[in-house]
């Protein structure tokens, strides 16, 4: 799993959460999934042979026609999130699962903002 321990808001136009696997000759029902925070819901989900789709925070924020590989059982296994901002900070957890198995991963992304200080 990659994801980017801390970035400046501001100064990357996108950024890249990448979750790489493997996987065996049982792929039937081969889903990826993206949580932040809580686990609660997910804020990205991929069914292979179907389109990605965004969800909660990452609505509108998330470029569902990034491909990470040309291989059809991982291309939408990425995110890649347009104009990180700081309200994204947090930890994310990446689940791949098929109808015999799953695994997680998590990791943690801090996007800080420039902090000002005016003289007195």
């Amino acid at each position: 799993m990659v994801v980017p321990e801390i970035i400046q808001y501001g100064v990357q136009d996108a950024v890249i959460l990448d979750c790489n696997y493997t996987y065996g000759t049982n792929t039937s029902g081969l889903v990826v999934k993206w949580f932040f925070r809580n686990k609660a819901r997910p804020v990205y989900q991929w069914i292979v042979s179907q389109k990605p789709q965004d969800m909660g925070i990452l609505r509108g924020r998330v470029d569902l026609a990034y491909r990470a590989s040309s291989d059809p059982l991982k291309m939408h296994r990425a995110l890649r999130i347009v104009k990180p901002d700081t309200d994204i900070s947090g930890d994310y957890t990446c689940v791949v699962s098929t109808f015999m198995e799953e695994d997680s991963r998590t990791k943690q992304m801090i996007v800080f903002g420039k902090l000002f200080f005016k003289a007195r």
